[in-house]
């Protein structure tokens, strides 16, 4: 399978910046002041109820570990010496930060052990699960992967299409084409993808949002050309289109049984290599590429009805020459 080349980054955020990306959270700091630099790796959280009791294998490096009402008061109920070895394997996991709901009142003991294991300790009033809502929502978009891939990415008929090829293929010529014909341009020449889930959204870089180049006539302002509705911020990715030089020597597919896939940061996506060549109405080709996938999903295949028929057919004609026989 094609894996889409591109430069993929994976995001990491520190236990600072944390604090200033949930205000909702009213975070404050109460021990361990030194640890704000230490970087947040995983976008899920975890409840350390079963490392306390010493279960410790599952302990996540680079996560946020959230006690609540019960785990506060599991803690309070040993003294300051057996507290303090119950929580050392978290601090020994190097867990990015502590973070305690419910506006509760932790142990002086854990406080100066995290002081003392520069480990951050914050605080929230919000309840547990509500911060582990808010926290898991967050992270889960701030932390997904990213990739940067040179292309094009337009929205036609709802449908995410993302046109890849060599330089001077006519990418951004051909997505003029199409939102001249009324469909909507999300990013020109670099397309930042971030996978959430199983699912691929692709946006533009800031300073690109609405902008495309042109050779000939430079930098142009799709919003300010075409309107506001020619445009978007971002669009999930449904089709992948390269552009490729036609060459006698390259083999394409002629009935479109083979339903090609493309790998984009571990997620497959239906592909189509689609030559270029003079004559070639680029644009069009294209819209009827989408069209032709939005059909796939609905659960129409013309390739297989159309082999259906031959068959038949073929059988038709056979049957009448073995009558005239």
């Amino acid at each position: 399978m094609k894996v889409l080349p591109g430069k993929k980054v994976r995001p990491e955020m520190t236990v600072r910046e944390f604090i200033e990306a949930f205000p909702a959270l009213k975070l404050n700091v109460l021990a361990g002041k030194s640890g704000l630099a230490r970087k947040i790796k995983e976008p899920g959280i975890q409840n350390p109820g079963l490392a306390l009791a010493g279960v410790r294998e599952f302990i996540g490096e680079g996560r946020i570990q959230v006690l609540g009402k019960a785990e506060i008061a599991y803690l309070k109920l040993h003294d300051s010496e057996i507290r303090d070895k119950i929580l050392r394997p978290l601090y020994e996991k190097n867990v990015c930060s502590l973070l305690i709901t419910d506006g509760l009142k932790p142990p002086i003991g854990l406080l100066n052990q995290a002081n003392e294991m520069d480990t951050a300790v914050l605080g929230t009033p919000v309840e547990m699960q509500e911060a582990i809502g808010l926290i898991t929502q967050g992270l889960t978009s701030a932390l997904a992967p990213i990739m940067s891939v040179h292309g094009v990415l337009v929205d036609v008929y709802g449908v995410g299409l993302l046109i890849i090829g060599k330089g001077s293929i006519g990418k951004s010529e051909s997505a003029l084409d199409l939102i001249v014909r009324g469909h909507r341009l999300v990013s020109d020449d670099v397309v930042e993808i971030r996978r959430i889930g199983n699912a691929l959204l692709g946006t533009a870089p800031e300073l690109l949002h609405h902008h495309m180049e042109l050779r000939g006539l430079g930098i142009v302002d799709i919003k300010e050309l075409f309107g506001v509705c020619a445009t978007r911020r971002e669009k999930g990715i449904d089709l992948v289109v390269e552009l490729e030089q036609w060459s006698g020597k390259s083999k394409y597919d002629r009935l479109g049984l083979d339903s090609r896939m493309i790998s984009v940061l571990d997620v497959k996506i239906p592909y189509v290599l689609m030559p270029v060549a003079m004559g070639r109405n680029i644009a069009i080709l294209l819209e009827v590429a989408v069209r032709n996938e939005l059909l796939k999903r609905s659960g129409v295949n013309t390739p297989e009805k159309f082999l259906l028929r031959m068959k038949e057919a073929m059988d038709a004609g056979k049957d009448k020459k073995d009558e005239d026989v």
